[in-house]
């Protein structure tokens, strides 16, 4: 623990980058699972309710699970007696919205991935200055401790600033991974639905 204090105030400044890095990556994970719906499991239920001309009880299904994807059966049922082409566009539109949703705050942790190094850097910098500064008051007799403790601050700081960036790069990417997954599946869902709906007037005519 006294290893620590020696990384003076830049390494809590680290300490307390990690913390937020680690709990916003925590949320979004813990956000993202809960949002997972494959589609092939969630549209049978709604297509069969459709068919059944029960559009309520379709919306109110949307309403009652979490995510993007009821999201955009939701909004697919509500313009369903738009042209092909403008439920296309409206439903892009509303994709591109749950995407950035998705990706909320995942920037932070980019953002923190480039700052934790350079902070560390910035610590070792530092400690390198407290060592010359100690080798000029204390020449000829240096005293080892002191020479120690300000090389030992600048090493801590530059190890929990590359400690900080390589969790934040890798819980950047595991987030970006599952929105991506998802982005996927909302692109299913879309189609499937358009398809859906498409041979539903095909039916009525």
């Amino acid at each position: 623990m006294e290893l620590f204090w020696t990384g003076g105030f830049i390494f809590w400044v680290i300490v307390a980058m990690i913390f937020v890095a680690v709990v916003t990556f925590v949320e979004r994970l813990l956000y993202l699972r809960r949002v997972t719906i494959d589609p092939r499991d969630f549209l049978p239920g709604v297509f069969n309710v459709l068919d059944k001309g029960n559009i309520k009880e379709a919306l109110e299904n949307c309403d009652e699970a979490a995510g993007p994807l009821p999201t955009l059966v939701a909004e697919a049922i509500v313009y369903r007696a738009s042209s092909p082409e403008s439920l296309r566009e409206v439903l892009a539109a509303r994709t591109h919205t749950e995407v950035s949703r998705l990706e909320r705050r995942t920037m932070l942790l980019s953002l923190l991935a480039q700052l934790l190094p350079l902070l560390g850097l910035i610590g070792t910098f530092i400690g390198a200055y407290a060592v010359m500064t100690a080798l000029d008051v204390q020449a000829p007799l240096v005293q080892t401790g002191a020479v120690a403790q300000a090389v030992a601050g600048a090493l801590v700081n530059t190890i929990a600033g590359l400690i900080g960036a390589a969790f934040c790069y890798a819980a950047h990417h595991i987030l970006v991974l599952k929105a991506d997954a998802l982005s996927l599946d909302m692109d299913t869902c879309v189609a499937l639905m358009l398809e859906h709906l498409d041979a539903a007037r095909r039916g009525e005519k």
